[in-house]
């Protein structure tokens, strides 16, 4: 039994920290156990108390990431496409790190169509018509705007130089097929 929860959390926290300082520069299969818990200064049986292995621990963080996401898009389901692509983003902003990470080069793929599967339902009824007869040219033009919006969201995290809303503008004159 845990007598001290928040030294518990801090403890987790610093683990989950290092893990991320480490997945910003290389991808998950390089990162050990050792490195992660050099740069939290723990033992490796610290680690393996909260955690099995650094892929559990990926795992983890992005189940917490797309569960936060999931509900912000719950909310905004009713709304118009702008109201529900603002919050992802303030979401992917809030947590630009983790983003920026998650959809890097070395980034997990699983995670980015876990999280393109689960905006596609809310993104797909504002696109022009896309009800096309071939379910394969469906998964197609499927694939066309959600790596269209996922690469385009992925550059500005790495540079947000212009505001949430102009880039909400941007994606929003894209996927309608207006020049902006």
């Amino acid at each position: 039994m845990n007598k001290r929860p928040e030294i518990t959390e801090q403890t987790r926290n610093n683990l989950r920290e290092a893990f991320w300082t480490l997945y910003m520069k290389a991808p998950v299969s390089r990162i050990t156990v050792k490195q992660i818990t050099d740069l939290a200064g723990y033992n490796r049986a610290t680690f393996y108390h909260y955690y099995t292995d650094v892929p559990k621990l990926l795992e983890e963080e992005e189940n917490t990431l797309l569960a936060e996401i999931g509900q912000l898009l719950e909310t905004a389901s009713h709304g118009a496409l702008h109201e529900q692509i603002g919050p992802l983003l303030e979401v992917l902003v809030e947590n630009n790190r983790y983003a920026s990470a998650l959809l890097s080069d070395h980034g997990d793929p699983a995670f980015v169509s876990r999280l393109k599967e689960m905006i596609w339902p809310y993104v797909r009824s504002f696109l022009v018509p896309l009800t096309p007869d071939d379910p394969y040219e469906g998964e197609l033009m499927k694939e066309f705007y959600l790596s269209a919006i996922f690469g385009t969201v992925r550059l500005w995290l790495q540079d947000p130089r212009i505001e949430i809303s102009r880039l909400i503008e941007l994606l929003l004159a894209g996927i309608a097929g207006r020049p902006q």
